[in-house]
């Protein structure tokens, strides 16, 4: 993905990661945060994210930034992810919006991303009633979950 992001500092279990929106409004701590659930007995790990709450400790996915960043913000937290299934190559990563427009802000990203994304994730899609399905950008989904894709690289062989 060639595209604007913050640097962003990550936590050695890597599962915790922070890093500065610096927009017009503020200079504004962000967290994101994977967490292990298991859904059905299958491990996933939840993508949790928003502005870090100093007074509270913790993250505030409801808050209303408006730094003028967005896609700067989302990109870098795309590369969590990618930082996040480097050292978790099996996981399962589930997205889903603190509200449906922030769900529909994920899908966006995703479509206007989705040839790099696919590159090196399969992504699916939850219908709310139906389940899930391989994402299509054309359809509204209610939470996302990708996994990396296995290493198909073969080093050419030379015969002797």
């Amino acid at each position: 993905m060639n595209i604007k992001h913050y640097e962003y500092f990550v936590a050695p279990n890597h599962l915790d990661y922070e890093f500065y929106s610096d927009g017009p409004k503020a200079k504004v701590k962000k967290r994101v945060r994977f967490t292990l659930a298991f859904s059905n007995g299958i491990p996933y790990y939840n993508l949790g994210f928003g502005d870090w709450n100093e007074d509270k400790l913790r993250i505030d996915d409801l808050v209303v930034t408006n730094n003028e960043d967005a896609e700067r913000v989302l990109a870098t937290v795309a590369l969590t992810v990618v930082d996040f299934t480097d050292n978790f190559p099996d996981a399962l990563v589930y997205i889903e919006g603190s509200t449906p427009s922030r769900t529909r802000r994920y899908q966006m990203g995703i479509n206007k991303f989705r040839t790099e994304i696919e590159a090196d994730f399969e992504i699916f899609g939850l219908f709310k009633d139906f389940g899930w399905e391989e994402f299509e950008p054309e359809k509204n989904y209610v939470a996302f979950i990708g996994k990396r894709k296995i290493n198909t690289f073969t080093p050419q062989r030379k015969e002797i």
